[in-house]
């Protein structure tokens, strides 16, 4: 969701090879992913709080951060949750360095990202985060988040316009929330194609126009029936 590898072909001219992280590529990646696109469908803001490597625990994280900070009211908002795989996990970290363009909310550190050795990241945490995952990852606990991560979406429901969620890979058992949408498929099988896929796999342009296609028909049938 947060629309990794969608980079400004006018950033691209100027620099080698420009970051779809940098600030100055924020309002292209914002409004080029699939979020951006269904809030221009719509006619109304989004606000994407996607990252890259986060989790199920880091998305319920950042929803209480915006419930505490939000000022619209929340039956006018609705609430789109894409299920990351559930072999990742994140971890609170109060005093993690904070970066320009880090969001308020941005306080984790997620097991994806010991892998690639960011430079915020600390041998301590590193090596912390890689025992964790040696002496607890196992296909009952990714199944255990994937449980808890519906049913806490679940429970929100009925505090918003609506609170859609789905999966953007496959999840680790077929179980679905009542407000589950695409039940039958994934965001990643939507875009198998090579050219609907970026150099590392993450949807391009045209892949996110695909997925905001197949979203807007299950969006609009949710409501209907919601109604």
């Amino acid at each position: 969701m947060w629309g990794d590898e969608l980079v400004d072909p006018v950033l691209k001219a100027k620099h080698n090879a420009p970051g779809a992280y940098w600030t100055e590529n924020t309002r292209y990646r914002e409004q080029q992913c699939f979020l951006g696109l269904l809030g221009t469908h719509y006619q109304v803001p989004t606000e994407n709080f996607g990252w890259p490597g986060g989790s199920m625990q880091s998305d319920i994280w950042c929803y209480l951060w915006w419930r505490k900070h939000e000022t619209l009211d929340p039956d006018r908002v609705l609430v789109l949750v894409c299920h990351t795989d559930a072999n990742r996990t994140s971890y609170y970290h109060a005093n993690r360095q904070m970066f320009p363009n880090d969001p308020p909310w941005h306080r984790f550190v997620h097991s994806a990202w010991v892998r690639y050795a960011k430079a915020d990241i600390t041998p301590e945490w590193s090596s912390m985060v890689k025992q964790h995952l040696v002496l607890t990852d196992c296909a009952e606990l990714h199944a255990l988040r994937y449980q808890q991560s519906l049913l806490f979406w679940q429970g929100v429901q009925p505090q918003h316009a609506g609170v859609f969620q789905f999966c953007s890979m496959p999840p680790p058992i077929l179980e679905h929330a009542d407000n589950s949408i695409l039940r039958s498929t994934c965001l990643q099988s939507l875009v198998l194609d090579p050219q609907l896929r970026c150099a590392q796999g993450h949807p391009n342009e045209k892949g996110h126009e695909i997925i905001r296609d197949l979203l807007i028909t299950e969006i609009d049938r949710a409501i209907l029936t919601e109604c």
